[in-house]
């Protein structure tokens, strides 16, 4: 009886919660299609990651609890902290190739089974709802899943959006089934204010700083010099890093894992990129001062 109430109360839920955005389309290809993002989110979203490219506007009164810079670990974790109805949600993270010509002319429904194939196949989720609309710049896969209704399971809602250039972002809310509405309510609210940047450019080093990089990697010149062309970089724009308070702590010891990668850059092991986005991590989490 508790499953079968359970089930009622969620499918209600949902009726109110979906029903507003991102509902199933059946838009095709050559219908006129806007882009899932709102430019104007850009002005209030106030969680920021330069490395990823991304922003959000985070529920009222959540916190944001752990980040990571890896692709397989949150980039971004939030929680409302509210021990009658616990909740938080995560934002991941995934490289994928570009959508192909033939997944665009695939009807919604034939999209949304893989996606959702790829999302929960082999887990123990329930899947209650799915839906899928159609950006210019990709698609946005919308699921709602509860683990065997278990008393104590959490319900899980995600949103994923998949460009059409392979960029792929998951946010997913873990809410426990006491206060499931509201959590979920305030989610959505958040994760309508998600908004992705275009992907950045090929990033172009002066050969110097390389040269620079390879030295203090071998012990030649001390970290006083690298960051003198890590500031470089900065002052003419070469590597963005997000805006942040002055902070009266000592400068951190910059850790050993930098330094392999300045090694691994300067002889052509690593992109640019990839040492870049190293690097506005640490200046952004305030681990080196520059």
């Amino acid at each position: 009886m508790k499953v079968i109430f359970f089930s009622v109360l969620l499918g209600l839920a949902l009726t109110l919660l979906v029903g507003h955005a991102w509902a199933d389309g059946n838009m095709t290809a050559s219908e006129g299609l806007i882009s899932m993002f709102n430019p104007a989110n850009i002005h209030t979203n106030t969680y920021n990651d330069s490395s990823y490219n991304f922003s959000i506007l985070p529920p009222q009164g959540w916190i944001s609890v752990g980040q990571g810079n890896k692709s397989d670990t949150a980039l971004a974790v939030f929680a409302n902290e509210n021990p009658d109805r616990q909740a938080n949600f995560a934002i991941y993270y995934y490289q994928g190739m570009p959508i192909s010509e033939p997944i665009l002319a695939a009807p919604d429904s034939e999209i949304l089974k893989m996606a959702i194939a790829k999302l929960f196949a082999g887990t123990k989720y329930t899947i209650y709802q799915e839906n899928i609309q159609r950006f210019s710049d990709g698609f946005v896969i919308q699921a709602v899943a509860a683990e065997n209704q278990t008393k104590n399971s959490p319900v899980i809602e995600e949103f994923s959006f998949w460009l059409m250039d392979g960029r792929q972002y998951f946010l997913v809310l873990a809410s426990s089934q006491n206060g499931f509405y509201q959590n979920a309510a305030e989610f959505e609210r958040s994760a309508y204010t998600f908004y992705v940047g275009a992907p950045p450019a090929d990033v172009k080093i002066p050969l110097w700083v390389k040269n620079n990089a390879k030295w203090w990697a071998s012990g030649t010149i001390d970290d006083q010099n690298f960051l003198s062309g890590i500031q470089y970089l900065i002052k003419n724009g070469i590597i963005v890093v997000p805006s942040t308070h002055s902070s009266n702590q000592p400068q951190q010891q910059i850790p050993s894992w930098i330094r392999n990668s300045a090694g691994w850059w300067a002889s052509g092991e690593i992109s640019d990129s990839d040492f870049v986005k190293g690097l506005q991590y640490l200046i952004s989490n305030d681990i080196i001062k520059v």
